[in-house]
Formats: structure tokens, C-alpha cells, sequence
């Protein structure tokens, strides 16, 4: 546990730590209502509703890490892979697309569940994507 917080503390910016905080906040936000007008909507409304929820969510999802990953000051210079990095966002914003469609179509507590699966596994795939673009030099 105080590894985790003398990483936080000494290795990372709180400035931008607080700031991926609050855009992980909004998103939520965002995220909720674009699936509740995607609900209440039919046919090419609601695939425009579904589209829009998960660009928008998924993109805030990315920007949440992407801020968080440049909050870390590991004491050594680093650049990010702009291709794996683009590829990162492109997963966070489809694969979240994927998890609304699934939770709006036949609403249910069991696909609920599957939906909140696949966010899980965007935001992994984003995750992992989004670090395997960190470069770096060894000491």
C-alpha cells in the first residue's frame, strides 16, 4: 500500500492526477446519459445515439489514461508510439461502442453484466495498448 502511494505522491504529477480524476468523473456522466437517450430512441436514432455514447465515452476513457500517463514523471525520458497510441483510443472508443449496444438491446440484469465485461475489456485492451506505447532508454 505505501508503494502505491509513494508512487503517486513522488512520481506522479497531483496536478494532472486530479485533473484525469475529473475527467474520469464526467465521462461517467456523459457516458449515462448518451446510453439513456440511446435507450429511449429506435431504429437509426438509436444507432446514432450508440455511435455517439461510445465515441464520446470511449474517448473520455482514453483520455483519462492518456492524462494519467502523463501525470508520471519516472525520472527518465519517455515518448509515446504514436501508432499504438492511436490504435489504444480506436479500441477504448469501439469496444465501449460494442458494450452500449449490447446493454441496450433486450435491457436485462444478465446483459448488463456481459456489457460491463466488455467495457472491462476495452478499457484493458486500451490500457495495455496505451502502455506498450511508452518508450523509454534503460539507465
Amino acid at each position: 500500500m505505501f508503494r502505491v502511494i509513494n508512487c503517486l505522491s513522488g512520481a506522479h504529477d497531483l496536478r494532472l492526477v486530479v485533473l484525469a480524476g475529473f475527467v474520469c468523473f464526467f465521462v461517467s456522466f456523459v457516458g449515462i446519459n448518451l446510453l439513456g437517450r440511446a435507450r429511449a430512441a429506435q431504429g437509426h436514432t438509436r444507432l446514432a445515439w450508440l455511435a455517439l455514447a461510445g465515441i464520446a465515452t470511449g474517448c473520455g476513457i482514453w483520455a483519462t489514461h492518456f492524462i494519467a500517463m502523463l501525470a508520471y514523471e519516472p525520472g527518465v525520458p519517455i515518448a509515446f508510439d504514436i501508432g499504438f497510441t492511436g490504435l489504444s483510443l480506436i479500441f477504448a472508443a469501439t469496444i465501449t461502442g460494442i458494450a452500449f449496444s449490447i446493454a441496450v438491446k433486450r435491457p436485462s440484469p444478465g446483459r448488463s453484466v456481459l456489457a460491463g465485461a466488455v467495457v472491462g475489456l476495452g478499457v484493458g485492451s486500451m490500457h495495455y495498448t496505451g502502455m506498450w506505447a511508452l518508450k523509454g532508454r534503460a539507465a
